[in-house]
């Protein structure tokens, strides 16, 4: 089906006719087998995960101790999410979304995951919203903040074969797949982090890494409009 809703737990998946899946949610951040995570987004085409959720990795003591959120995989800051003002979301059931809007004849969600961060965030209002268009998907940050205290970033998470050279655009081919993300480049600055896999319950899916893509703010602002589009070559 085009469209998958679980209401409840917030779980929400929209394909189109040209290949496309989004999957998103919004819930809370003391979900069972929790990872920091409002708001994320996977996205693939043709059946190919593109922008994706690296998993978990052999569990551990760590993994169900006081640690767990040390963890990189359960982390907001290596998820498909921002940082704002420097921090990442938190853990527990407070940290959650707070309201969600679903058009489902449009394929578009807004998903207003402010309360999923800490009050040292200074958050007013941060809405995450995607729009699934016929062969591109629209991601949108639309925030105002109380105080600025550090650039914002936008993550995300990538495998395959990425460049970044190109100012404003970010090429991704894996498995045939070739897709562009284009972002404003007079707002942001590009940087990819490689992160190695040696947990073979991780690189046995992606290989032997995987990259964050972080879209650093050139400036602070108290309340703007970030807009990415991802779509295929």
């Amino acid at each position: 089906p085009e469209i998958v809703e679980y209401p409840e737990t917030q779980f929400y998946y929209i394909k189109n006719k040209n290949d496309f899946f989004l999957a998103t949610k919004g819930g809370h951040n003391n979900e069972s087998h929790n990872h920091n995570d409002v708001g994320t987004f996977s996205l693939y085409y043709k059946q190919t995960p593109v922008f994706v959720d690296a998993g978990v990795g052999t569990y551990t003591r760590q993994t169900f101790g006081a640690e767990r959120y040390s963890i990189w995989t359960m982390r907001s800051n290596y998820h498909n999410l921002p940082s704002v003002n420097g921090q990442e979301q938190k853990f527990g059931k407070e940290f959650r979304a707070s309201t969600i809007d679903f058009n489902k004849k449009t394929k578009a969600i807004a998903i207003d995951i402010s309360k999923a961060y800490s009050a040292e965030a200074n958050i007013q209002k941060w809405v995450r919203s995607y729009h699934l268009k016929d062969n591109e998907l629209i991601v949108k940050d639309d925030f105002s903040l109380s105080k600025t205290e550090d650039n914002n970033k936008i993550h995300f998470m990538l495998w395959g074969n990425i460049d970044i050279s190109a100012k404003g655009k970010v090429m991704i081919e894996v498995n045939g797949v070739k897709m562009e993300l284009l972002y404003n480049e007079k707002l942001f600055e590009p940087d990819m982090e490689t992160i190695e896999l040696p947990d073979t319950r991780l690189s046995n899916v992606w290989g032997k890494q995987i990259y964050r893509l972080t879209l650093t703010a050139k400036e602070k602002a108290l309340k703007s409009s970030y807009e990415d589009r991802i779509r295929t070559l």
